[in-house]
């Protein structure tokens, strides 16, 4: 039997679930943080020409040019119709800044419970949901969602943050359930759905201390038909070429291999390292999008691997033209070089960009004036994540009493036919109610 390995969300306790079949090996994603860490408070500089979302200040990787050469890069482009698939927990399609930017199956009709495309999938509008095995690939864990903004939150839309792609196409594979947990089987069946469904890209935050033959097959599967596969290299602070971690330590060829870094552009501390590191990207106390609307911070190569991923679109928009090979060739010859442990450096999409487009049609950053340099001191970012997590709680709240409105409504109804009193509760919710 081909052996299956467990997959889990990025938690700091990576791989110690125990296997759902004796079959099964273990597998996590690589080591999200499900808290808030502490944050220090690193120099942001606000330049003239960054994105009016009201949170970019926030996103120290995209603030300005000095992570990522990411205002250089949305000076040349900010995306395209090309296609990342996030293979994750899910993603929450409806959040306002991922909806414009979620994948849409054109070949396939809503709800109608009929395969329309014939691709062996029904009513996947949006992508395929592996765990419950139907077409709605919702995210109930946040994982997902979190992944998901940093690729492509939509840019330049006045709404909370931005990803790196500001115009991308995310499709939603959802492979890990509730508790960020699955098997390697499934993520293997993710990362064919996508490819077959026209992915260029896919992110799997994701890792484990074996792959299993179904997961290898899917990644050369990938491979051989051009599709980028970028993967987190894990956080359990270890060297890969000592203790190695799938995918990410399979052939080089194969996966793009992606380390964490914090504010300091330093080796994040949990972040493994080495042989497979390909490349790092920001992945401590990353701002991204949370399910039911609002925006969370979380910690881990969970998040560096979208910020490659997203890169990686850019460049893809830019140069369409170009072959898995040229994508990932200018991505790594744009790398600033450093001496973190890693093989090509620290992720640079200005520079990886000048790598594909001529000089005559390259455009150079707004300089019109040097920018305002804002010193981000922890009661700062205290504030900041306060004003967040309360408009993320009050959505919650606006959610739950929706739900308990239409319970109350449904109550309603249900009582008056079998001629019993509505429990108070619910006239107290219906009264109020009637009074807005």
């Amino acid at each position: 039997m081909t052996p299956r390995t467990l997959v889990t969300a990025a938690l700091l306790t990576f791989g110690l679930l125990a296997p759902q079949s004796a079959a099964a090996a273990t597998v996590s994603t690589d080591g999200l943080e499900a808290g808030k860490p502490a944050r220090s408070g690193p120099a942001v500089a606000r330049a003239a020409d960054t994105s009016v979302e009201p949170n970019l200040v926030d996103q120290w990787a995209l603030a300005s040019d000095q992570v990522m050469g990411i205002l250089t890069a949305w000076r040349q482009v900010t995306g395209s119709d090309t296609i990342v698939a996030i293979v994750d927990s899910g993603v929450d399609v409806s959040h306002r800044d991922l909806a414009p930017n979620i994948w849409t199956n054109a070949g396939e009709v809503a709800g109608n419970g009929v395969d329309d495309d014939h691709n062996g999938f029904v009513d996947d509008i949006n992508g395929y949901d592996f765990v419950d095995r139907d077409g709605n690939p919702a995210d109930q864990n946040g994982h997902g969602t979190h992944v998901a903004g940093i690729v492509g939150a939509r840019g330049d839309n006045g709404l909370g943050g931005s990803g790196v792609a500001q115009r991308v196409r995310m499709m939603a594979v959802r492979v890990l359930d509730a508790n960020a947990a699955g098997t390697t089987d499934n993520v293997a069946k993710g990362i064919r759905y996508a490819v077959d469904n026209g992915a260029r890209i896919v992110n799997l935050s994701l890792a484990g201390p074996s792959a299993g033959a179904e997961l290898e097959a899917a990644v050369a599967y990938a491979h051989a038909r051009g599709v980028l596969i970028v993967a987190a290299a894990g956080n359990q602070s270890r060297d890969l070429g000592a203790s190695p971690a799938f995918p990410v330590s399979l052939a080089d060829d194969f996966v793009i291999g992606v380390a964490a870094m914090n504010s300091q552009l330093q080796l994040a501390d949990i972040s493994n390292y080495g042989a497979g590191a390909d490349i790092a990207a920001p992945g401590a106390d990353i701002l991204s999008t949370a399910v039911g609307g609002g925006y969370e911070w979380r910690t881990g190569t969970s998040m560096a691997a979208p910020a490659v991923a997203g890169t990686l679109a850019l460049i893809a928009a830019a140069r369409p033209d170009l072959g898995a090979d040229g994508l990932r060739d200018a991505l790594f010859a744009g790398a600033t070089s450093t001496n973190l442990p890693v093989a090509y450096g620290q992720v640079n999409a200005g520079n990886a960009l000048r790598r594909v487009i001529a000089p005559e049609s390259w455009k150079e950053p707004v300089a019109a004036k040097a920018p305002d340099v804002v010193a981000r001191s922890a009661a700062d970012v205290r504030k900041a994540r306060a004003a967040v997590d309360a408009r993320v709680k009050a959505a919650a709240a606006k959610k739950a009493a929706v739900k308990r409105l239409a319970a109350c409504k449904k109550a309603k109804k249900a009582a008056a036919k079998k001629g019993k009193k509505l429990s108070k509760r619910c006239r107290t919710i219906l009264k109020a109610a009637a009074k807005k």
